[in-house]
């Protein structure tokens, strides 16, 4: 498929008052036109199920915890995700299991490409004003990787 054929969604994921998974949400804020479609879900999981309206390509931009050091800027295709998510994300049913259950339920409105952007975070259990400095400092960084990814493509 040619690039000029590709559609993405770029979906964003973080509890915008808790610490370091309000990353997401930072970098959904900080994101700006970008030619792909733009959302914002705040628990992620199943819920972005809804929000999956047949592109091609799917960015998932989410804190985790992969245990790299705080600010990490991960980028993985598919084959690289996790198997399980509670480990990796603060969300409980992680991106793999999500993407799963849709390709069950509707295959058709699931993007055949995805890509995680994680940022590695490491306080998930104080308000706000605690998001690290590190992480804090990744969002540039993270929404750079998103940019490159949505104008350059993306691959599996």
């Amino acid at each position: 498929m040619q690039l000029r054929d590709r559609r993405t969604v770029v979906i964003c994921i973080g509890n915008e008052l808790i610490a370091d998974d309000a990353a997401g949400y930072e970098v959904y804020c900080r994101l700006g036109a970008v030619a792909a479609r733009v959302e914002y879900c705040g628990v992620g999981g199943v819920d972005i199920l809804p929000l999956l309206d047949g592109e091609t390509d799917l960015v998932v931009v989410d804190a985790v915890q992969l245990g790299a050091a705080p600010g990490t800027v991960h980028l993985l295709a598919w084959s690289e995700l996790p198997q399980s998510g509670p480990e990796i994300s603060a969300h409980g049913l992680g991106l793999r299991e999500a993407i799963e259950i849709g390709r069950i339920l509707t295959p058709e409105q699931v993007p055949e490409r995805v890509t995680l952007v994680g940022i590695e975070g490491r306080c998930f259990n104080r308000t706000r004003e605690f998001m690290t400095r590190e992480v804090s400092q990744a969002i540039d960084r993270a929404v750079a990787a998103v940019r490159g990814l949505v104008e350059g493509g993306h691959n599996e």
